[in-house]
C-alpha cells in the first residue's frame, strides 16, 4: 500500500502531462489558416516551362479506371505496339494534361506505352481537390490502375514512373507489401520525404512567396495520429499562393503526408527491380545534389543529375529522356522495337 501511495502522484503527474499535451495538439490542429502578404511572383523562366506543360502537341487517348470505392480515375493514353506500359503520375497541383508533351517524348524515348494517370483529387478524376478518404489511399489507387494495366497485357511489363510528389508515392508503392508487382521504378525529381536530405528543411523568402505548412497543425495532427486518432485528418496542411480562381490551392494532411515516405531508406530497400531516378541540377523544389546519397546506402539504382535542367524541365529534358530510353533498352531489348 505504501508503494502504492507513491506511485499514485506519478501517474496522476503523467496522466495530467498527457492531457495538456493533447490540449495543446487540439489548439495547434484548430489554429486558423497561413496567410500570404502578397501574390507569389512568377519568375519568365516558370512561365515558359508552365506554357510549354500546357502545349498539347501529341494525340492522346482517354482511358478510365474505377477505384475499389467506385470512384473513376482518367488517363491520358499514349498508345504503342509495345508490351511495356509506363504508369506516369503526375506531381503536386498537376494532372495528366500538363503531361501529354512529356508522356509523348517519353513514349519516343523508350517505345513503350504511357499512361499518364490522374490521381484521386487532380485532373479529371473523381475525388476531392487536394484531399483523399485516407493515408495511403493513393498507393491503393495506383495498385487498381497497375492491376487493370496487367489484366489488359497479362504478359507485358510495367513500370512505375513519378514525377515530384508522383515519384514520393511511387516510393511509397513500393513499401507496400501485397500490391501488384511493377517491373521497374522510374523517379524524376522525387519528393523522397522528411528524413531525405533531399528535402529542404530550411525556410526561405521565395518559399513563403509559394507555398506554406501549417506547421503547428501538421504537429498536432501527428500528436492525434501517433494514437489513432484520425477525425481530423481532412484538414488542410499544404497551401499554395494562387489566385482564389484555382480549385486546387491547398492539401489536407492526409493527402500532404501520403505523397511521400515518412522514410526513404526502407522505400529504396524494398525495390529489387530496376531503378532509376532522374533530376536536374537547378532543381527548385529538392536538393538535386543529394540525390546520389540519399539513394546509395539503400539501393544499387542509377541516379543521373541533368546539368541546368530544372524541377519540371527534367520531364521533357532530351539528356533526361536518353537517359531513361538507354535504361529502359538496357533491361529490355524489345523496347527499341518500334
Amino acid at each position: 500500500m505504501h508503494a502504492l501511495r507513491g506511485f499514485l502522484p506519478i501517474l496522476l503527474a503523467a496522466v495530467a502531462l498527457a492531457v495538456l499535451g493533447f490540449m495543446a495538439a487540439f489548439v495547434m490542429v484548430f489554429l486558423g489558416d497561413p496567410e500570404f502578404p502578397r501574390p507569389m511572383e512568377v519568375t519568365p523562366q516558370a512561365i515558359a516551362e508552365f506554357t510549354a506543360r500546357m502545349e498539347q502537341p501529341y494525340p492522346a487517348e482517354t482511358r478510365r479506371f474505377t477505384m475499389r470505392d467506385k470512384t473513376v480515375l482518367t488517363a491520358q493514353s499514349f498508345p504503342a505496339t509495345s508490351d511495356t506500359t509506363i504508369l506516369l503520375v503526375h506531381g503536386i497541383l498537376s494532372a495528366s494534361f500538363l503531361l501529354n508533351r512529356s508522356s509523348g517524348l517519353l513514349r519516343e524515348a523508350t517505345g513503350a506505352e504511357v499512361v499518364a494517370i490522374d490521381l484521386r483529387g487532380h485532373g479529371s478524376s473523381g475525388g476531392f481537390p487536394g484531399d483523399i478518404d485516407y493515408i495511403g489511399q493513393y498507393e491503393d489507387d495506383l495498385a487498381d490502375v497497375v492491376a487493370a494495366l496487367r489484366s489488359a497485357k497479362p504478359n507485358g511489363k510495367v513500370i512505375l514512373a513519378g514525377h515530384s510528389m508522383g515519384g514520393g508515392i511511387a516510393l511509397r508503392y513500393a513499401s507496400r507489401p501485397g500490391v501488384p508487382p511493377v517491373d521497374g521504378t522510374l523517379l524524376l525529381a522525387p519528393h523522397m520525404g522528411p528524413k531525405s536530405p533531399t528535402t529542404p528543411m530550411e525556410r526561405t523568402e521565395a518559399g513563403d512567396r509559394m507555398l506554406r505548412v501549417h506547421v503547428l497543425r501538421t504537429i498536432g495532427l501527428a500528436v492525434f495520429n501517433s494514437v489513432g486518432i484520425t477525425t481530423f485528418n481532412g484538414l488542410h496542411t499544404l497551401f499554395f499562393n494562387l489566385p482564389k480562381e484555382f480549385p486546387l490551392r491547398s492539401y489536407s494532411y492526409r493527402a500532404m503526408v501520403g505523397g511521400s515516405p515518412q522514410d526513404h531508406a526502407p522505400a529504396l530497400r524494398a525495390i529489387h527491380h530496376p531503378l532509376l531516378l532522374v533530376a536536374g541540377s537547378k532543381d527548385e523544389a529538392f536538393r538535386s545534389a543529394e540525390y546520389e546519397a540519399a539513394v546509395r546506402p539503400h539501393s544499387r539504382g542509377e541516379v543521373v543529375i541533368v546539368d541546368g535542367a530544372t524541377h519540371d524541365g527534367v520531364l521533357h529534358d532530351p539528356r533526361a529522356l536518353a537517359a531513361i530510353g538507354r535504361w529502359m533498352r538496357a533491361r529490355s531489348p524489345r523496347l527499341a522495337q518500334r
